[in-house]
């Protein structure tokens, strides 16, 4: 049977302008035409054209103007034609841009003849900027393949270049170069300029990574700052936390006022597109794209910490030679395997270069000191505030002595191998001290309890507030700020650190045929699993301070208080509570490591200083209802007056029971601990959440707060201790 050859049909693509792809069969164009993602587009593209025209309507150019003649002077002329909201003066092609507010008012301007500075001006209407789409290639090779090829192109010059040879040569190949510089500081004085009229005192700042110079060769955003005089108000104390929050609420109603003033204003340029506000960041910001060159802009209005940490980061690059391109190569690899600079990764390019800067603060000896020292440089006149945080710094003009045996691919493999071992269930990464804080020493504001408890003086809890997560790093300025708080996928860091470090070890085992590359090289995409939300254990604690009443008290009256306190509490709560204790740690009189933070301490003549036990805490119901009050007024006290408090408490106890159901679940099981510390005489309640409800837990601590108090204060009265709560 003979073959029929077909003919090759040639089915010629279509092309959708609107959402600048190919459509195959006119079929398919019809439909895509009719498709939600296409007339969403179209709908977004009209309406920006709508924009687009209506700012040209409003807009004119002027030519002719004689050199000696101001802006100042050209405003106080073209004002009798209405109001002129922004200007912008092009020196070399000699012409000026002026916007007005009302399309009426330029089209007055453009009937009339204008003569000044002995010159006759020529006016003409602004035109549309035509933004085109181009038609997309196939095969486009993204910035991270180009990088990567012009880095092979610079070793094949100079095969025999070291590892650390290699990273320098990335650095140069990664850097922006002088044209971009330039580039990005005319946008920032066009712009500047252009919000003159609306904001006669402003001042744009950059900040990031191009502030840092760690930003990547035609790739990175623009991170702008908008100084304003309303930027003044922002307070230099901290202050009480309903206050603060009044405070701050009205800052950000005047930081959005501004950037809607300011939106109005810079979409009138005609070198903007794309513009929108994001107001419910947790700074809000202004987007927009600046059209001739494609770079991305975010412009915020009350962000002078985050242009102190651009500044810190750049200054801290200063104390070694070998930081720089060490911080570039963390940045390279992570953006390889998409952990910065992508969507499906939630980790900013901020975050992991302060992780980063952490590594080298714990080196022994440390590369890089401390925020915190560099901080007690300031003199304390010269220091700068934000919010109340302390925002100023101060890096020594002579560096430290250079340790030449470490090279720059040991610090990368100290790196990945201290990240990959990170106990981050445990700890918070804090550059400020230099040093891994545990995360029981920080109150989680993400949990916070009721204003009235948080403003108790009495009991209050002094642990400073961090939004708590998997991986915990503290910004070393606004010390409440977790800058990992929304990465969800540190158990994949840890894996690619794992595979990283394992990879420079093998490019270290190689030598001649060494090659750096390696470590950028992804043979499998990344995949970012749709990680589960892992929320922080509840914890909470009660701290009761005691003082003499009298002074003079000796350490040995000391420690018997701490002893005969933390015995009462521990009987309140089994005998009187009829709460069960299960102990989970024997307490000897030697020293032993209790756990991971605290241990048995004792001075010089043996007496203890500081000790701890550990529970876990079963309350069979509601032992601090509402009722305890009535009845210990009408049934209890007035017949059993003559027993001691533990009587008359395991009473009460004993009356609620009865209307508490027998057989039912347990009201809370949390654990518990208490700690005791002679020194500054504390007894301390810890309560952390295993099963219990998150509601039951915080009502649970929040009775507990105020019933042990009163019970601790009448037994220090009924035992005649010379001590009274703080």
């Amino acid at each position: 049977m003979d073959k029929v050859k077909k003919k090759a049909t040639y089915m010629e693509k279509q092309f959708c302008a609107v959402c600048n792809i190919r459509v195959d069969r006119h079929s398919s164009m019809e439909q895509h035409l009719n498709g939600k993602k296409h007339m969403s587009l179209l709908n977004k593209a009209q309406r920006k054209r709508r924009i687009e025209e209506q700012a040209c309507s409003e807009g004119v150019y002027i030519t002719g103007i004689p050199t000696s003649v101001s802006n100042t002077t050209l405003l106080e002329y073209f004002k009798s034609f209405g109001q002129v909201v922004a200007i912008q003066r092009y020196e070399k092609d000699n012409q000026t841009l002026l916007q007005f507010k009302l399309r009426k008012q330029a089209h007055a301007a453009l009937k009339s003849s204008h003569h000044v500075g002995g010159s006759e001006l020529v006016v003409r209407p602004r035109r549309a900027v035509q933004h085109q789409t181009t038609v997309p290639k196939d095969g486009v090779v993204s910035h991270i393949e180009i990088f990567k090829n012009a880095l092979e192109e610079s070793m094949k010059t100079n095969p025999e270049m070291s590892i650390d040879e290699q990273i320098r040569s990335l650095v140069t190949v990664l850097e922006v170069t002088e044209e971009e510089k330039r580039r990005q500081s005319q946008i920032i004085s066009t712009l500047e300029e252009w919000l003159s009229l609306e904001f006669p005192s402003c001042r744009l700042h950059l900040f990031g990574s191009s502030v840092s110079r760690l930003d990547f060769r035609g790739e990175s955003d623009l991170d702008i700052f908008m100084e304003t005089p309303t930027n003044a108000s922002i307070p230099s104390v901290r202050e009480p936390f309903s206050f603060q929050e009044e405070t701050l609420k009205k800052q950000r109603e005047n930081v959005l006022d501004v950037l809607r003033r300011a939106s109005n204003i810079i979409r009138r340029h005609p070198d903007v597109s794309d513009l929108f506000v994001i107001s419910n960041a947790r700074i809000p910001l202004l987007k927009f794209v600046h059209f001739p060159t494609g770079i991305k802009c975010d412009l915020t209005c009350n962000n002078i910490i985050g242009v102190q940490n651009s500044k810190l980061l750049f200054s801290l690059q200063s104390f070694d030679i070998r930081i720089r391109p060490y911080l570039y190569a963390l940045k390279f690899w992570a953006k390889s395997h998409r952990l910065i600079s992508s969507p499906e990764s939630s980790l900013s390019s901020y975050a992991l270069t302060l992780m980063a800067v952490y590594y080298l603060q714990q080196m022994d000896p440390p590369l890089i000191p401390s925020v915190e020292s560099l901080q007690s440089a300031v003199p304390v006149e010269e220091r700068m505030s934000c919010n109340g945080w302390n925002i100023s710094y101060k890096v020594p003009s002579v560096a430290g002595s250079i340790n030449t045996e470490i090279t720059i691919m040991d610090l990368l493999i100290g790196f990945f191998r201290f990240y990959r071992n990170l106990n981050a269930s445990e700890m918070v990464v804090c550059p400020l001290q230099g040093k891994l804080v545990p995360k029981t020493d920080f109150k989680d504001s993400t949990h916070p309890v009721k204003e009235e408890l948080s403003c108790d003086n009495e009991n209050r809890d002094l642990r400073p507030p961090l939004k708590l997560s998997l991986l915990c790093v503290q910004d070393p300025f606004q010390l409440d700020f977790n800058i990992c708080f929304n990465f969800r996928h540190f158990e994949l860091f840890q894996s690619l650190c794992e595979s990283a470090e394992h990879t420079c070890l093998r490019i270290l085992e190689v030598k001649k045929e060494a090659r750096v590359l390696d470590l950028f090289k992804t043979t499998v995409k990344t995949k970012f699993s749709a990680a589960k939300v892992v929320e922080s254990p509840l914890k909470s604690s009660i701290f009761l301070r005691f003082q003499p009443i009298h002074d003079g008290a000796s350490p040995e009256q000391a420690e018997n208080l701490i002893r005969s306190v933390g015995q009462f509490i521990g009987s309140l709560f089994s005998f009187s509570y009829g709460i069960q204790f299960e102990e989970n740690t024997q307490i000897k009189k030697k020293r032993k490591q209790m756990n991971s933070d605290f241990s048995i301490l004792h001075d010089e003549n043996g007496s203890l200083l500081k000790w701890r036990t550990n529970y876990l805490m079963t309350v069979p119901f509601d032992v601090c209802t509402n009722k305890r009050e009535g009845l210990l007024a009408s049934q209890v006290l007035l017949e059993n007056d003559a027993k001691s408090l533990l009587d008359r408490e395991r009473a009460i106890t004993s009356l609620l029971s009865c209307t508490s159901p027998e057989n039912v679940t347990p009201y809370a099981v949390v654990n518990f601990s208490m700690s005791y510390d002679v020194g500054p005489l504390v007894v301390s309640l810890h309560f952390g959440n295993t099963v219990s409800p998150k509601t039951f837990f915080l009502k649970l601590v929040t009775d507990f707060r105020r019933c042990v108090s009163k019970s601790v204060e009448d037994h220090l009265i009924e035992n005649k201790l010379q001590y009274k709560l703080k």
